[in-house]
Order: structure tokens, then C-alpha cells, then sequence
């Protein structure tokens, strides 16, 4: 039976390392030396390790941060606020500030009156600085 990227054995090891047996005890159970186990366990981690890697960056993929940008703002203030949290988060936003003026003036007209905002824009950036105006309910 697969187990992932562990072969049968490596699964087996890490199964009864995990139930607290020593590695002389797995080794008894599993009918081989007590180093042979000890060097299958080090190769089992390192996988299991390098997959949480791999997890790790592709869930920070996924993840989106939300600003919101409150009421009363000044609309040029905005771009470089978008843009600054861009950089707090370590990312690089893929709008510029004109993008930014023209994503709010043709999405959220309403949201602007005398060169304020009327009530808070919710702008959704992910890591790879994908820029978004938030919907209803952000």
C-alpha cells in the first residue's frame, strides 16, 4: 500500500516511532537492525519535512491578506497605502497607483465624494500580488 511519497517501510517505522517504541524495539518488530531503522527513520523525516515545505509554499499561494482602507481617506492616499502594505507583507502588488486610482474610480464611484472616501474599500491582494477590490460582505 502507497503511503505518499514513504515507501511501505519508511510508513511502517515512522508508525511505531510515533507509538513511542525505541528504534531497537521497531527493529525487532519490523525484523531488521536497529541501524537500518535509524537510517530509514532519517530518510522518512527528510521527506516528510520537505513535503511540509512544499505544503507550506503552496498554501502561502493561496492565501489572500484583506486592507481595508477606512472612511474619510483621502482617494490619493490610497494607492500608497495599497502599496505599502504590499511591501509590509513582503509582496509586490501588480498594480501601479494609476492602476489603483482607475480600479477604485471604475468599481467604487460611489464610495467617493469630494476627494474623500464615503465609507471603507476593502482591496484583497494575494501572494503573488494579484490585486483585487473586495465584494459585498469584505
Amino acid at each position: 500500500m502507497a503511503h505518499g511519497y514513504l515507501t511501505e517501510t519508511q510508513y511502517l517505522v515512522l508508525a511505531c516511532r510515533g507509538k513511542g517504541m525505541t528504534q531497537r524495539e521497531t527493529a525487532k518488530a519490523l525484523d531488521t537492525t536497529r541501524s537500518n531503522v535509524s537510517m530509514i527513520e532519517h530518510r522518512a523525516r527528510k521527506k516528510v519535512d520537505l513535503a511540509k515545505e512544499t505544503l507550506d509554499a503552496y498554501r502561502s499561494t493561496l492565501t489572500d491578506h484583506v486592507l481595508r482602507v477606512p472612511k474619510g481617506t483621502r482617494f490619493y492616499e490610497i494607492p500608497p497605502i495599497v502599496l505599502g502594505e504590499g511591501d509590509r507583507w513582503g509582496v509586490h502588488i501588480q498594480s501601479n497607483i494609476v492602476d489603483i486610482v482607475r480600479m477604485v474610480k471604475g468599481t467604487r464611484p460611489s464610495c467617493l465624494k469630494n476627494g474623500r472616501t464615503t465609507r471603507s474599500i476593502t482591496f484583497v491582494f494575494n501572494r503573488a500580488g494579484k490585486l483585487r477590490i473586495g465584494g459585498p460582505g469584505l
